[in-house]
């Protein structure tokens, strides 16, 4: 990141294919046990911050998560959530976009 900058897309691509080819290596193995099994569910889950990673977050998914945290704060008492949640989130982003999947 620091030598190709935040808004490159090799670091991004580079850990992304790391997490799919480790994930299928796994998903090869026939019967995983359930320690396994709960590995695999993780990081299946895991897969989906990639959508909140820059440069992804920055050029496709700010726009629907911004819309969907308003869309919330129109609800009673899930606007005590989500206006917080609407002020922290470029903080959040930028300290911790990198860290979430570790």
């Amino acid at each position: 990141m620091r030598v190709l900058g935040k808004n490159s897309w090799k670091p991004w691509f580079v850990a992304a294919l790391l997490d799919i080819s480790s994930l299928h290596l796994l998903l090869k193995k026939q019967q995983p046990n359930g320690v396994e099994t709960a590995e695999l569910r993780r990081r299946r889950l895991m897969l989906l911050v990639y959508l909140l990673r820059s440069p992804f977050y920055d050029q496709y998914s700010k726009e629907k998560v911004v819309s969907a945290i308003r869309a919330m704060s129109c609800i009673p008492f899930l606007s005590l959530v989500a206006e917080p949640l609407l002020e922290y989130l470029p903080h959040w982003q930028s300290c911790y976009g990198y860290n979430w999947a570790s």
